[in-house]
């Protein structure tokens, strides 16, 4: 009675008992429970053994959050980082400069890409990175006004497209001149690389950057004949190699055979036009600088007629003009300053220095290929490329050069040429055919291709016999190789090195002179050397050529010769004994004649 609990329901389960039961000794809040454990090692102060899993301070630092591998970061994360796609991320790192690192802790995996975290930062604060996100907006407005097939709004608004020029870029990673010049080699043969291509839609490459391409390679050509720059020339199966001195620095560069370009489908023409974006702008910049340095007009006029026949460098007419007539003065100017320069070395250094002497081979090297080709009137033939030659023959120093390329079928030379192939003044022509298919004109010199790179790479005209149509030429060796260092020494490499000495004045005498002299007029037969004179370069020369005809061994020759000279000098040695008796017989009655005279 006075229970507030209801009566338990007819039928329902009675509910079990509630037992609270004293804990045992292996439970937790006995005496050798985990509390105790707990307590007991932490009154001994041991500690977790730290890890790498978790980032707290129980288990240590995280890896790669701290230290050296802290500093690279992979490039998924810096596309997140920037917000970029793949393409403008490397677009941007070719403008920039900046390359990917090799860290040696490589955190997130070895298949990885990895940047420095200060390149990236420095991405960031780019302002044409801003134009990429504006161009992307205004790529999606674009596509949605031409689906929408709103033409006039898509007019009106690519007339408005964001616009980025790469001037601050080229001031910011060559801050001196010299740091632009020194970097040109790539620059120029990119230009030469895409004035041989032509614009081709699928791959990309748009028409107006090969026409621009074209444009600044011209002119820098033009550059180097005007300044008489160029030091070396090679043809090669890849292309022609030139190397020319700007400015005390040696930039050399591949030109491409004039051929029909097959794109390979490996090469990715996106990247090669980005650095060729960043080139056209460096080199528009190098390009007015050189050319105010010679006090010209940049950037120089052409000539559409010479343009539209294909005359690549000759249609800049005017400066053209302008170059041949300072031709000879600026030689005359170049060849007073390398004096200039010459004895202010040998100053510095002293006359039997091996420094001073090297200048002044080099000075002396670099006057001969300047006038190597001074004089002539060259005429090339159709058959031969036309780029290469006709550049080397204007760095040569030759007076004018005509060409059969892009003539009509009723005329002998093409537009631009400065003579017909029938002209009396033509001196050299260069062909590059059997002679049976040569109409031979009396007064001038036939040669190949080869006889201009050689010729211009001695310093001096060859002789045109081994050159002639029809005929194997001798070996076209490298000037960018070292023989002597190499260890070995081409036959053709020594036969080239006596004409040089005999061309810098080495051979003794006028004898030297007058066979060189020879050599260069074109003739076949050399001067004959006085008697009981040592034989001229050229008369070794083609003793040697005949020799070989013969089917005599190179090593029998010199044999041969070596004998020779030494029966020559045993009989100089016996003719000398007499006179030298005579000479002293005659000592006593001099002495005796000159007493007897009065004072």
């Amino acid at each position: 009675p006075g229970s507030r609990e209801e009566p338990p329901l007819p039928g329902a389960a009675q509910a079990a008992p509630r037992i609270r039961l004293r804990p045992s000794c292996g439970s937790r809040g006995g005496p050798g429970g985990r509390s105790a454990r707990m307590a007991k090692k932490k009154k001994q102060g041991r500690k977790n053994k730290r890890g790498t899993k978790k980032a707290d301070k129980i288990h240590g630092q995280k890896a790669g959050k701290k230290g050296e591998a802290a500093q690279y970061i992979t490039r998924a994360q810096a596309l997140t980082k920037l917000q970029v796609s793949l393409a403008d991320f490397r677009k941007l790192c070719i403008l920039k400069g900046i390359y990917p690192r090799d860290p040696k802790k490589k955190p997130q995996g070895l298949d990885k890409t990895y940047y420095h975290l200060k390149d990236i930062s420095f991405l960031s604060h780019e302002p044409i990175l801003q134009k990429f996100f504006e161009l992307k907006t205004f790529m999606k407005k674009f596509k949605r006004l031409v689906g929408r097939e709103e033409l006039e709004l898509a007019e009106s608004l690519e007339s408005r497209k964001p616009a980025y020029t790469l001037q601050h870029l080229v001031r910011e990673r060559y801050p001196s001149f010299d740091d632009a010049v020194r970097d040109l080699d790539d620059a120029v043969s990119m230009l030469a690389l895409f004035q041989a291509l032509s614009g081709d839609q699928k791959r990309g490459i748009p028409v107006g950057a090969v026409n621009e391409a074209t444009r600044l390679y011209q002119e820098f050509q033009l550059y180097v004949i005007r300044a008489q720059a160029l030091r070396k020339v090679f043809a090669s199966v890849k292309g022609y190699y030139f190397q020319a001195e700007v400015l005390g620095q040696s930039v050399t560069w591949l030109a491409p055979h004039q051929f029909v370009q097959e794109l390979p489908p490996e090469v990715d023409f996106r990247v090669m036009l980005t650095f060729l974006e960043f080139y056209r702008s460096m080199v528009k910049f190098v390009n007015f600088r050189l050319y105010a340095d010679l006090g010209l007009a940049y950037p120089p006029k052409r000539d559409t007629a010479r343009d539209e026949g294909s005359a690549d460098v000759a249609a800049l007419e005017v400066e053209m003009r302008e170059a041949g007539r300072a031709r000879d003065a600026q030689a005359q100017q170049g060849a007073q300053d390398d004096a200039e320069v010459a004895t202010s070395a040998v100053a510095d250094f002293g006359g039997q220095s091996e420094e001073a002497a090297e200048l002044q081979r080099q000075l002396a090297a670099a006057n001969r290929m300047k006038t190597a080709f001074r004089g002539l009137r060259v005429f090339i033939n159709r058959e031969v490329p036309l780029r290469p030659i006709y550049f080397t023959l204007l760095c040569g120093g030759v007076a004018e050069v005509g060409w059969e390329r892009g003539a009509t079928a009723s005329g002998s030379a093409g537009r631009g040429s400065a003579f017909p192939v029938g002209s009396e003044k033509i001196t050299h022509q260069i062909v590059d055919r059997p002679a049976d298919q040569i109409e031979m004109r009396p007064g001038r010199e036939y040669v190949q291709p080869q006889w201009v790179l050689d010729s211009f790479n001695l310093g001096c005209l060859l002789p045109i016999a081994p050159y002639a149509p029809g005929r194997a030429p001798p070996p076209h060796l490298s000037p960018f190789v070292d023989d002597k260092a190499e260890g070995y020494v081409p036959r053709q490499r020594e036969i080239l090195d006596r004409f040089a000495a005999e061309a810098g004045g080495a051979a003794p005498g006028g004898v030297a002179a007058d066979g060189a002299a020879a050599a260069a007029q074109g003739g076949d037969t050399p001067v004959p050397a006085a008697a009981g004179a040592e034989p001229t370069g050229f008369e070794r020369f083609h003793a040697e050529l005949r020799a070989e005809a013969g089917g005599v061994w190179h090593s029998e020759f010199q044999a041969k010769r070596k004998g020779a000279a030494a029966a020559a000098m045993a009989g100089a040695a016996a003719d000398g004994a007499p006179r030298a008796a005579a000479e002293a017989a005659a000592e006593p009655e001099a002495g005796a004649e000159a007493a007897a005279e009065p004072e």
